[in-house]
């Protein structure tokens, strides 16, 4: 399956980020479904266990395991599921074939340049949210793919962040416009998992929805990604040339999936 890989509107982005995860479902939400997914079942789970309803102590226990979770997720567990699926969705959307052994490899060679990339846009956002709120929200859209080109770059850290601002010039209404868009679709779907009345099926769907919901901000940050290299970079052009060295059909290589 093939994509457009080219310089897109905010429809083709949510069409192919779309397509991707579709096409691609059975290997993506695989990654998930062995991190992502059952960390936090067993973190909702426990919380369910110890939560008493009207009892003050137990709702302190429940929030602290909570916080902790979040803690361990973010800081240690979250960069290496997150470089994983990136690396996957990327080589989906260019058609290259890989493993989930592969992409899992890959998240482990950068996962330090992911985790200090995404502290240092964390200090940032939130020290621009603290200060004057503004910036904060500038900073969130300038270093929004600081993430993907820590894992797809040789680069990390504050070079992470310049390029992200740069390559992000001209394109943070698009850029903002998804991020209304897809977070309304995983809002949709997380409130259709947290109306389930069953305490432990509400746990295992917010967990299964947790776990899409990664993998549609994935593709739609990647494919996002690719069309602002595109704009500024051609790298539409370089992709069609590689394809035709490769022996690629090369009208294909640009080709709508949709």
């Amino acid at each position: 399956m093939q994509y457009r890989v080219q310089e897109l509107g905010l429809g083709a982005i949510l069409d192919q980020s779309i397509n991707l995860l579709r096409d691609h479902f059975g290997q993506l939400f695989g990654m998930v479904a062995m991190t992502i997914v059952p960390y936090f079942m067993i973190v909702g789970l426990v919380k369910v266990s110890i939560f008493v309803p009207g009892d003050l102590q137990s709702l302190w226990t429940s929030l602290i395991v909570d916080a902790v979770g979040i803690l361990i997720f973010t800081f240690l567990f979250g960069p290496l599921v997150h470089a994983a699926v990136i690396h996957a969705v990327t080589n989906a959307y260019l058609s290259r074939p890989t493993t989930i052994g592969a992409c899992f490899s890959h998240g482990l060679r950068r996962y330090w340049a992911l985790f200090g990339t995404s502290l240092l846009m964390r200090v940032a956002v939130v020290g621009g949210l603290v200060l004057c709120l503004v910036p904060g929200i500038i900073f969130l859209f300038w270093f929004l793919l600081a993430p993907c080109i820590a894992v797809l770059e040789s680069t990390a850290g504050l070079a992470a962040l310049e390029r992200s601002k740069a390559l992000i010039k001209g394109n943070i209404l698009t850029g903002f416009v998804l991020g209304v868009v897809v977070g309304a679709i995983n809002a949709g779907m997380t409130l259709g998992a947290i109306v389930i009345p069953q305490p432990h099926a509400q746990v295992v769907a917010v967990a299964i929805v947790q776990g899409i919901a990664t993998l549609l901000d994935t593709c739609a940050l990647v494919v996002f990604y690719f069309s602002c290299r595109c704009k500024f970079e051609n790298y539409d052009l370089l992709f069609l040339a590689n394809a035709v060295a490769a022996g690629a059909d090369a009208p294909s290589a640009v080709k709508s999936s949709g």
